[in-house]
């Protein structure tokens, strides 16, 4: 890509050169993976311009196709997708989408509520593994009481991941003044003034007249008073309004149910017959009385949680395992255990010993042959007179070096081609014994020897 490069390319055929390069990048990352059989991976790079108010986000699609039987889980699916979104620069995980080859989108967002099922494979094994949690915590009770291998348990959760939202709003009584928050108060009072005081007496002359002396007692007791009298001191209408707001007890209550609520458990426990062993060494199997599969189901319920109200159900069966009957078929001497484990051992010594067998059949008994004379000449040789057969043989070869005696090395006498080939098979597997290994094999393999 580098290479085809050329002098004066527009900013274009840069960026599209950028975006290919990087594509290919990412589809053989993706293809490294072992499930994928084959990936593409499209890139939406905008143009990025520092004049426009609202930049574009880039976005990317990839399609997989998957090999024969393989699946990606949900966290394979992060890893692509993330994968992706951190190459290119301002790239969200949410602007990454990964198809299969049927056109099934595999990255939904877990918000998504356009797809249906979106979340059932996560629901699922939510479930599998609240179910399996419950069984092992089963079987982590009862072992040490029946032992391992003689308990079975099995669980079944109904689970309700549909979620709730509810809100609830109050309103208490005013409550007493001094325990009430007020809110606001007002007061208005009106008065209209004083009134004339009534003048007394009757209208006419003696209206005129000068009171008369007070002839009251000092200590006499005091004179009632007139209506006139009574009236004079008055005042007019007068009005008082006051308003006192308190504070409302009002209570709101929002309640957003758990995204997993537990609808209904199901346990059912299987306990393998008690063995023992009688007098006589034989084992024998003993059922579990009545007190002991109540005690283990009291202890089941309290492992899962037991709620009648919620319609849990807990049974506990005590019944003889079946045993695993032998195998009986027979195995082929060369295939059982002891013998190749024999053969193992003796690999090495017979091997050794083989390859020397090989080394003097195939090269000493050759040159031994080639030195020895032929059984004519041996004949003629027992036929003729001993004197003068060898005074010939000594006449043909007058350089022969003489056979010296006893404990005597002969001299000048030159090594034969037998002990010049035996010599180097012998140097040849001093030297190099994996090479004398190799001809023996291929020799045991029917093959010339390179």
């Amino acid at each position: 890509m580098m290479e085809a490069n050329r002098f004066g390319m527009t900013q274009f055929q840069e960026r599209l050169t950028f975006q290919r390069g990087l594509e290919g990048e990412l589809t053989r990352s993706i293809q490294a993976l072992s499930s994928v059989q084959n990936a593409r991976v499209h890139l939406a790079l905008p143009n990025q311009n520092g004049f426009f108010r609202e930049q574009q986000k880039p976005s990317a699609s990839v399609l997989l196709t998957l090999h024969p039987g393989r699946t990606l889980d949900r966290s394979q699916l992060a890893g692509i997708v993330h994968l992706v979104a951190s190459s290119v620069p301002e790239m969200k995980a949410s602007s990454v989408s990964v198809l299969d080859d049927t056109g099934k989108l595999l990255s939904t967002p877990p918000d998504s509520s356009g797809v249906a099922g979106a979340n059932d494979s996560e629901q699922f094994q939510f479930t599998q593994q609240l179910e399996q949690t419950y069984s092992r915590r089963i079987l982590d009770m009862l072992e040490p009481m029946v032992g391992k291998q003689n308990v079975k348990a099995q669980v079944t959760a109904e689970l309700d991941f549909s979620q709730t939202e509810s809100t609830t709003e109050s309103h208490k009584p005013n409550q007493t003044p001094d325990s009430s928050a007020v809110r606001s108060q007002q007061t208005v009072e009106s008065t209209n003034g004083a009134s004339a005081a009534p003048v007394p007496g009757v209208p006419g002359a003696t209206t005129n007249q000068p009171p008369a002396q007070s002839s009251a007692p000092i200590n006499g007791a005091a004179q009632p008073l007139t209506a006139g009298a009574a009236g004079a001191g008055g005042t007019g209408p007068s009005k008082r309004e006051s308003t006192i707001n308190y504070e409302v007890d009002k209570t709101i209550k929002v309640t957003k149910g758990a995204s997993c609520m537990v609808n209904r458990i199901n346990a059912a426990v299987v306990v393998n017959n008690q063995m023992s062993v009688d007098d006589k060494g034989k084992p024998v199997s003993t059922p579990l009385t009545d007190a002991q599969l109540e005690k283990m189901t009291a202890l089941v319920r309290e492992t899962v949680g037991f709620n009648k109200e919620r319609g849990d159900s807990v049974n506990v069966v005590n019944a003889p395992f079946a045993l695993d009957k032998p195998d009986t078929t027979e195995i082929p001497l060369w295939r059982q255990p002891e013998v190749l484990e024999l053969a193992r051992s003796f690999a090495w010594p017979l091997g050794t010993v083989l390859l020397a067998a090989l080394v003097l059949l195939g090269m000493v008994r050759p040159a031994l042959k080639s030195m020895a004379p032929p059984l004519a000449e041996i004949a003629n040789a027992d036929s003729a007179e001993p004197g003068g057969q060898l005074d010939a043989i000594e006449a043909d070869t007058p350089d022969r070096p003489q056979l010296a005696g006893p404990g005597k090395a002969v001299e000048g006498a030159a090594p034969s081609s037998g002990e010049l080939m035996l010599e180097d098979a012998r140097k040849l597997t001093r030297d190099n014994p994996a090479a004398v290994a190799n001809i023996v094999k291929a020799w045991m393999n029917g093959e010339a020897p390179a």
